[in-house]
């Protein structure tokens, strides 16, 4: 059966080797359970989706630019063209980044609210998520 929804734990296990991502696992766990999450490491993925919007603005703004300046100025259409479909790919790419990091950031806040949640039914059992033996 294949699952429908990666977990974060699940796009770290794919992204790193396996001894990376269980540090990385270990590392964001320093609350005691996968649940938990330290602020500051939430605090620090917030940023980083900040710098990859503002990047995702400037890439989309660079290309709309060149789109318009290729409406004016059409003498050298093989370069225009090569250049188009550079600075496209470039926007695409960083709109890619910044919506897997917008998730991940996303998945970070929940947990880190889950963890500090005072409703202990919606815990559920912290030994069986993440973690690169999870079966």
């Amino acid at each position: 059966m294949t699952k429908t929804y990666e977990t974060l734990w699940d796009r770290i296990l794919n992204r790193l080797p396996a001894s990376e991502a269980n540090d990385a696992i270990r590392i964001l766990k320093q609350g005691g359970t996968f649940e938990d999450i330290d602020f500051f490491t939430l605090k620090e993925a917030e940023q980083r989706v900040q710098d990859y919007r503002f990047k995702t603005k400037q890439a989309i703004l660079a290309f709309k630019a060149w789109k318009l300046q290729k409406t004016v100025h059409g003498l050298f259409g093989v370069f225009d063209d090569r250049e188009g479909a550079h600075l496209r790919a470039h926007a695409r790419a960083m709109a890619s980044i910044y919506f897997d990091a917008r998730r991940d950031h996303a998945d970070l806040t929940r947990l880190l609210m889950k963890s500090v949640s005072n409703d202990a039914g919606t815990r559920q059992n912290p030994s069986r998520k993440g973690g690169y033996h999870d079966a």
